[in-house]
């Protein structure tokens, strides 16, 4: 602002940022589209070799859709309503209506997620650079766009749901509340990686700012939280499960036990700690399991009763899978104990994989030849990535290390400064602005919660997983760095001018 208090440049005319990033979007797709990116949906072929282990039969969800989803236990319900929402559709319509919701995701992400760096008080022209770099310049944004999958839909949602927050702290006002609130557990809803317990931690900075004004936090956050609960409710009267997902142990075993010399496994079972089921590879098929280990349950709904899907696949949803999937968890459970410091190298691993660009999670998909060149420029100069991983999931899955120059040296800056400085700042504005201190402390939780469970219980995909943050982490970062920026250069502007601040 001048002296008299006006705003100037882009304060004043707050609508041109937004105008940039529109055409700036725009134009960028445009221009993928002539390249030859074009969306993925393959996984709705139905197919043996385009099955999505993460969707029902696609038979079912064209005919028999809502059934089908009532008895979803592998997965949450929301990405596969959107496939049979799209495979209802006439067949003309179907592409149309796919391009039109990923340029809708993704337009999304771009504005709220500079809205958002505003409203944690970066300059407008810094937040429009880093949108611009970050988010629409990247051809991992690009690639996720144009991919069938819960991973963008996940990153939009983060996105605007964090908006949604900051300007429900500021402005009391119950809509952006119902948007928060809605959007995180919409996430819930959506992708596995968060859980009820994510949903409820992030509420705790919300309720403690407006502790005075707990009836409006309870009246927007009352139907969100309760459809997730009877969701966790369902799930657990059919399956017994507890969480949305009933795959944690077999995808533990396939971290760790797949992986696990087959002398170390021996010698658990004939000390009788271990069960025989942990020499079997995990999502193995269920004539492996039952009735051997487990004896699968006939079921006159095709969702769980179906061994396998029409294609011959395997329908990771039948029961018997949550009954495998905990005989495995047992066992895991008995490995780490037993081999700590191998679990650790597998950890360190999935680490290794989750700081490689998150682009490099298509090097074998339709659309990577159209933006390959273009990528390797992108991660080398932006993304600090000497050389990309052309298969990051199946080195670690070998036993194998990550070279250091796979690695994003940005990635791995920016989740040092957003981890390490949130906080500081978070406590330091905890009283002059409490709005951006809960912010952070929802943002950073999130952070913190999907690296440590994705890399403590995941491996071979650890770099989508992060994409499924979006632009959440380099918000975290860039409010830390304009803190400090700023303090550094309020310090020297008392010192030009003579002005000695007391000790106190």
């Amino acid at each position: 602002s001048d002296p008299g208090g006006r705003p100037r440049g882009l304060d004043a005319r707050p609508g041109i940022p937004l105008v940039v990033l529109t055409c700036a979007y725009g134009i960028s797709r445009v221009v993928a589209a002539i390249a030859g990116v074009r969306y993925d949906d393959s996984v709705l072929k139905g197919t043996p070799l385009t099955d999505m282990w993460q969707l029902l039969d696609v038979q079912l969800l064209r005919h028999h859709l809502v059934t089908s989803v009532w008895h979803l236990n592998s997965q949450p319900p929301l990405f596969n309503l959107y496939a049979g929402f799209l495979l209802k559709l006439p067949g003309g319509s179907r592409s149309t209506v796919e391009v039109v919701c990923a340029l809708a995701l993704g337009l999304a992400i771009v504005l709220f997620a500079y809205l958002l760096l505003v409203e944690l008080h970066v300059p407008r022209v810094a937040a429009l650079v880093v949108t611009l770099v970050g988010v629409v310049a990247s051809p991992a944004y690009l690639l996720y766009e144009n991919w069938l999958n819960y991973s963008y839909p996940t990153a939009a949602l983060l996105t605007f749901g964090a908006w949604c927050l900051v300007r429900f702290l500021r402005t009391r006002r119950a809509r952006y509340g119902v948007g928060f609130f809605g959007a995180f557990a919409a996430v819930v809803l959506l992708d596995s990686t968060y859980q009820f317990e994510w949903l409820l931690v992030a509420a705790v900075p919300v309720i403690v700012v407006l502790h005075r004004r707990w009836r409006t936090v309870v009246t927007v956050a009352a139907v969100p939280v309760l459809v997730v609960a009877g969701w966790y409710v369902k799930d657990y009267v059919q399956v017994g499960s507890t969480t949305t997902s009933t795959w944690l142990g077999m995808n533990l075993a396939r971290s760790i036990l797949y992986r696990a010399p087959a002398s170390q496994i021996d010698e658990l079972q004939r000390q009788g700690r271990m069960d025989a089921i942990a020499s079997v590879p995990p999502f193995a098929g269920p004539e492996v399991y039952s009735p051997k280990y487990v004896v699968a349950v006939p079921s006159t709904v095709a969702a769980v009763g179906a061994l396998h899907k029409a294609n011959g696949s395997t329908n990771f949803n039948n029961p018997l899978y949550a009954a495998v999937s905990s005989k495995y968890l047992a066992d895991d459970l008995v490995w780490i104990r037993a081999h700590p410091h191998e679990y650790a190298d597998d950890v360190l691993n999935s680490l290794g994989v989750w700081f490689v660009g998150t682009d490099q999670n298509f090097t074998d998909s339709v659309n990577w030849p159209s933006v390959r060149a273009y990528a390797r420029a992108y991660d080398q100069v932006v993304e600090w990535q000497p050389v990309q991983d052309p298969a990051p999931g199946f080195v670690v899955f070998a036993r194998g290390w990550h070279r250091p120059a796979w690695l994003s040296g940005q990635a791995m800056a920016v989740y040092a400064v957003a981890l390490l400085g949130a906080p500081v700042l978070a406590w330091r504005r905890r009283r002059d602005d409490p709005a951006l201190a809960a912010t952070l402390a929802v943002l950073w939780w999130t952070t913190a919660y999907a690296l440590a469970t994705t890399s403590l219980l995941e491996i071979g995909e650890n770099e989508r997983f992060r994409s499924e943050l979006g632009p959440v982490p380099t918000v975290l970062a860039v409010v830390v760095v304009t803190a400090v920026v700023r303090a550094v250069w309020s310090r020297w502007e008392r010192r030009r001018r003579g002005v000695v601040p007391s000790v106190g």
